[in-house]
């Protein structure tokens, strides 16, 4: 079982690869800053929708599981548009301006932690109900296929833990 979910992500993220080199290789303008984001924001948006859509498969969710998704989805969509939006307004907010001091920096960086903080309650709280409707098997994959929803960036200089659920003979 444990391989075919690996088989499985391993494949939507070769594939999505792909597909978003090329969609970030051919922007309409490369040249141009709002042509590097837009380019950015696609490729982002389309390996979400292949992170979310492998994850979903791999759970094997029942009808009554089922509607349990689509909340655990629409707020994991919000912190991505939300983060991307950040993402943005930084980027435009930097062109031209000089650098902030250090205080400016700490005050810009505690603002992102308290933003990346309220979207990751709201992501929990839309994956409890989700989460307390799997079964012991399902709730075992379920930390390990939501890490594959996070973004591999070195420079986010943070992580958002080790969500793998153990059963009550694992825990420690």
């Amino acid at each position: 079982m444990k391989k075919l979910v690996v088989g499985v992500l391993a494949a939507v993220a070769l594939t999505g690869s792909v597909f978003a080199l090329g969609a970030a290789a051919a922007p309409a303008d490369p040249s141009s800053p709002a042509g590097e984001m837009r380019a950015m924001a696609e490729a982002r948006g389309f390996m979400l929708d292949a992170r979310l859509a492998g994850m979903k498969a791999a759970l094997k969710l029942t009808p009554d599981q089922e509607k349990n998704w689509a909340p655990f989805e629409a707020a994991v969509r919000d912190a991505a548009k939300a983060r991307m939006e950040e993402m943005r307004a930084m980027h435009e907010a930097m062109r031209g301006a000089e650098r902030p001091s250090p205080i400016d920096h700490m005050n810009m960086m505690a603002d992102h932690m308290a933003k990346a903080s309220a979207d990751l309650k709201a992501i929990a709280s839309a994956a409890k109900p989700l989460f307390d409707s799997l079964d012991e098997t399902q709730k075992r994959h379920f930390g390990p296929l939501l890490m594959t929803l996070r973004e591999h960036e070195h420079h986010e200089g943070h992580m958002m833990g080790h969500w793998e659920h153990r059963g009550p003979d694992e825990q420690k």
